[in-house]
């Protein structure tokens, strides 16, 4: 009787949140999280290398991904929060969704207002905040228990592996002003390893990326309160930190084949069209007009995908052509929240 309880517990585990409305491709290239902050209702919608539809995953959650913080992709596992309806954010949930066989997974977590995900081999990792207290959760992918470390009177904005470590970044005010760091977890008992004061680059990380020893982030906000046009740089081998400056304000970041790409689109107006490649090696930056809003990137095989408030368009990613351009149907209270590439 106990095993027969187990096994329905698991079943349960696996299936909670999957639609069978849902019809899944044979072949996709890149994905598109649509969702409504009101109810139940969200997809995943696929499509191929042109930009035609070729399935869609339905999910019966609100709020399913966020503009701030694209969807998570470690190796073949996507990683995705659903917040549930804008006004209460009670999903209690983190979801993951194989990119290969596109089969669904959910993992409670007894906390709400969660937003920030990300995963390794071993685990999920979910940043949540309430009454001036953040919480830092690890949910063990093979049976989802959940430990946590909790931190009064700080917000914890992003959480992001790097080089066997969970990189959490944290704001607390301080008489002198914000104070922001980062702070650097053992990704098993989540105590702090190490930190560094990273106050003088800015604040509001929301996004990061790696590339080799590098982790690269992009505080939002300068020392100031305006727009930031950094990404800071924290050196895994060595502990320094440092900046890359850009010619516009920096809201999106991407690494690939040793190049960073950096997105120009302000997420909280709406406003700007450009995105910029910084090559490390030669310490040079090209910037490109996309001519559209780039809400949120994604790196495909050499191409770049970009998602605007409507539409999803490939660019190819050497001369930054528009190669395929998607609009995407959306009723009332529906909006797009995430892309991802396969």
């Amino acid at each position: 009787m106990k095993k027969l309880l187990l096994s329905l517990l698991a079943c349960l585990f696996l299936l909670a949140g999957c639609s069978p409305e849902s019809r899944l491709p044979e072949n996709y290239a890149v994905g598109v999280v649509r969702t409504s902050g009101s109810r139940a209702d969200s997809d995943i919608l696929y499509f191929d290398e042109t930009l035609q539809q070729t399935g869609f995953s339905h999910f019966r959650y609100a709020g399913l991904g966020h503009l701030f913080y694209p969807p998570f992709v470690f190796e073949d596992t996507l990683c995705l929060v659903p917040e549930g309806p804008a006004n209460r954010k009670d999903a209690k949930t983190v979801l993951t969704l194989d990119l290969e066989s596109l089969a669904q997974k959910t993992y409670p977590l007894d906390r709400t207002a969660i937003y920030s995900a990300c995963a390794d081999e071993a685990a999920l990792y979910a940043a949540s905040n309430l009454n001036g207290q953040s919480f830092v959760s690890r949910l063990n992918r093979e049976d989802g228990s959940v430990a946590e470390a909790v931190y009064d009177g700080v917000y914890i904005s992003l959480v992001y592996p790097h080089r066997g470590l969970l990189c959490a970044f944290a704001e607390e005010s301080a008489p002198s002003g914000t104070r922001c760091r980062l702070l650097l977890l053992d990704p098993e008992t989540l105590a702090e390893r190490a930190s560094a004061d990273i106050s003088g680059l800015g604040s509001g990380v929301y996004s990061a990326a790696v590339e080799g020893d590098t982790l690269y982030f992009a505080p939002m906000n300068d020392a100031q309160g305006g727009w930031n046009a950094v990404v800071g740089i924290y050196d895994a081998a060595t502990g320094e930190t440092g900046t890359i400056s850009f010619p516009q304000p920096v809201f999106r970041i991407l690494c690939a084949d040793g190049l960073l790409y950096a997105s120009h689109g302000n997420p909280v107006t709406g406003e700007g069209s450009a995105l910029s490649v910084y090559d490390p090696a030669a310490g040079e930056t090209v910037t490109y007009d996309l001519g559209m809003w780039p809400g949120q990137i994604a790196l495909g095989e050499g191409c770049l995908y970009v998602m605007d408030d409507s539409r999803i368009v490939r660019f190819d990613l050497r001369t930054m052509e528009r190669l395929a351009e998607a609009a995407i149907p959306l009723d009332a209270g529906e909006y797009l929240s995430g892309v991802f590439a396969r």
